[in-house]
């Protein structure tokens, strides 16, 4: 065996890298198993394969007799309790969006509202620069140029502000369509675990 040779690996590290690898693998499982027990829909075996990121294999093995027992007792329990209290959450949940963007489009209207009085009020000030001899009033012309200032930047933050409000409103929506489809996802993934 020459110098340049590589040492090889002895049992002791393999079996005790192998052992850390399993005890990861195992934590991950547990982890998966407890979020999908806390969602509150059914779920399978392989769910919680595809979760933890392990094979069936490694679920059913009969070295870890508790682990099997503890996936298999959960998948049983999710599929036999009803989806009632899963589907209040979601309807609760896709309601609150649902009345954010109400409120998001009640708040973008009476903005656009404000916008139209503002620029009413701009309209008669201007209208108001001259006196009805048709002279023009100096000082009264500055002052309604700082009060025409005001209100143009006054405008300008009332218009970004109905910028914002309306990607609120474009998110509330999108999260309200997102939570359709994941009303939708979960009630079908629910009838296709009961009938498995």
């Amino acid at each position: 065996m020459g110098s340049d040779a590589k040492p090889r690996r002895r049992p002791v590290e393999a079996i005790e890298s192998r052992t850390q690898r399993s005890i990861e693998c195992e934590r991950r499982v547990r982890n998966a198993l407890a979020r999908l027990t806390k969602k509150g829909v059914p779920f399978t075996v392989e769910d919680v394969c595809d979760l933890a990121g392990v094979s069936k294999t490694f679920i059913y093995d009969k070295r870890r007799p508790l682990l099997t027992q503890a996936v298999i007792l959960a998948r049983d329990t999710s599929q036999n309790t009803p989806t009632e209290p899963a589907t209040e959450e979601l309807g609760a949940a896709t309601a609150s969006w649902r009345e954010r963007a109400i409120n998001a489009e009640a708040l973008a209207k009476s903005l656009r509202n404000t916008l139209r009085d503002r620029d009413d009020r701009i309209s008669d000030l201007i209208g108001q620069l001259f006196d009805p001899q048709g002279n023009h009033l100096a000082e009264q012309n500055a002052e309604l140029r700082r009060l025409m200032r005001t209100l143009h930047e006054k405008l300008r933050a009332g218009e970004e502000e109905n910028a914002k409000l309306r990607r609120s409103l474009a998110s509330a929506r999108a999260n309200v369509k997102h939570e359709r489809e994941r009303n939708v996802t979960a009630l079908t993934a629910g009838t296709s675990y009961s009938h498995s």
